[in-house]
């Protein structure tokens, strides 16, 4: 015996309500309003309805804001909607998400229509979008140089990324020579130089006020455009042709703003990080070749006491040589007196004579020899220090030098080369490191040697 699936109200209600909102997702409903009604929540509900059937409808306020008129009653609409059930009463109502009047039906058929077309021949795949730059140099605004847009735009680049230059390249952006001019706008912005992104952009606005933005020329001329391109057209409800054949799509002027450009605060707090790493680094070297210089002093004898050493090493010496000096003469005064005594008759004054000069000049060239090593001794000592001053770093920045470095790469900039001007660099002085911004360059012509 098959077992009976009992549902309960709320659960057949639930059910119900997934079924309804996966079977209809965001559809397009023409009828006419009644029953409209405007609580002081800000919230307005309705019903639509034509000959045979009518159905409850929700505009929540949120989505009221952003409508460019206001329903009425007894006004035939077509609204793009959602489709779903209350639950609390079991009702069928609609969430409306847009709301236009009817006479723009045709104009979505055609829209569609070419947009069936546009994609059948791949405009819109994602293998055709170019990659933006993280950090255009030169953006180029395609839009009026008037209303909302254009305020938004260039006050979101001056709080995210002041440091990119902006080229307004004004347009209609509605009307019947509005396609071809903006068409106009993305030719002449590939001929600037320097140009690596575009924003096409305006306000939001109806059906038939973006429809310069759904034509298949301007399309064309998007996808063939060199330079990557954002469109920041409208609200986040609109949507465009040239929002999808566009390299990035925005919701809003300002939302393409902050797409375009990196958020200066997370480049600063990104520097903060890569300057603390190079800090650690370098205090990290500093420390190892300090170790490394200390042991080397602790390997290298200081000149004082090697001084030391050559003094009692001559004086240990002196003693010996005036103790020999005296054995010898002793001696040889012994000698000169066997002489005199056995040998009276010659006179012992000569050979004492040459003898004493002999011994003056031993000990004068001894003399001399101590002095000359010990002058060769403090120079050799004199240099070693010299050249142990010259070799440290910190005394030649010390003596007012500086290094340069790239900040992005940490490469020491040793020529103009190197670096651009608005490029960022690192000053790195005896007690200090400098960030700073190149504003010119000047080439210094080298001396021609005489």
């Amino acid at each position: 015996m098959r077992t009976k699936e009992i549902y309960t109200v709320s659960r057949l209600a639930f059910e119900a309500r997934g079924a309804i909102e996966k079977r209809f997702a965001l559809i397009w409903i023409e009828g006419e309003i009644s029953n409209l009604s405007r609580p002081a929540s800000g919230h307005l509900y309705f019903t639509l309805k034509d000959q045979q059937s009518q159905v409850r409808c929700a505009l929540f306020r949120n989505r009221r804001r952003q409508l460019g008129t206001e329903p009425e009653n007894g006004k035939q609409v077509l609204i793009r909607a959602r489709v779903t059930l209350y639950e609390g009463r079991s009702e069928f109502q609609i969430m409306v998400e847009q709301v236009e009047p009817i006479g723009e039906g045709a104009l979505l058929q055609q829209l569609e229509a070419l947009k069936t077309t546009l994609q059948a021949e791949g405009l819109f795949a994602e293998t055709h979008k170019k990659k933006l730059p993280a950090y255009p140099r030169t953006i180029a605004l395609i839009t009026s140089p008037v209303g909302a847009a254009i305020r938004d735009l260039l006050i979101t680049f001056e709080r995210r990324y002041p440091a990119a230059r902006i080229i307004l390249l004004p347009s209609e952006v509605q009307g019947k020579d509005a396609a071809s001019r903006l068409c106009d706008r993305i030719a002449q912005a590939e001929q600037i130089e320097g140009v690596d992104l575009i924003i096409l952009s305006r306000g939001g606005g109806s059906i038939e006020d973006l429809h310069a933005f759904n034509d298949e020329q301007l399309v064309r001329t998007i996808f063939a455009c060199n330079i990557p391109v954002i469109a920041g057209i409208g609200h986040e409800s609109d949507w465009t042709l040239a929002d999808l054949v566009a390299d990035l799509r925005a919701a809003t002027p300002t939302a393409a703003a902050e797409l375009a450009t990196p958020d200066q605060r997370q480049l600063q707090e990104w520097v903060n990080q890569l300057q603390t790493r190079l800090t650690d680094v370098l205090e990290r070297r500093l420390r190892d070749h300090q170790q490394h210089l200390d042991g080397e002093r602790r390997r290298l004898i200081h000149p004082g006491q090697k001084l030391h050493q050559f003094s009692e090493r001559l004086t240990h010496n002196w003693h010996l040589l005036t103790q020999l000096q005296r054995s010898f003469n002793t001696h040889h005064l012994a000698r000169l007196k066997q002489v005199e005594t056995r040998l009276l008759h010659y006179s012992p004054l000569q050979p004492i004579y040459q003898h004493h000069q002999r011994i003056n000049q031993l000990y004068n060239g001894l003399n001399q020899h101590i002095n000359t090593q010990l002058s060769a001794r403090k120079q050799q000592t004199g240099e070693a220090a010299a050249a142990l001053t010259v070799l440290n770093p910190l005394a030649t920045l010390a003596r007012g030098y500086a290094v340069v470095r790239n900040p992005q790469n940490n490469q020491i900039i040793s020529g103009a080369g190197q670096i651009n001007p608005s490029d960022p660099v690192q000053i790195q002085l005896s007690d200090a490191n400098l960030n700073c911004i190149v504003e010119t360059i000047e080439i210094i012509e080298p001396l021609e040697s005489q």
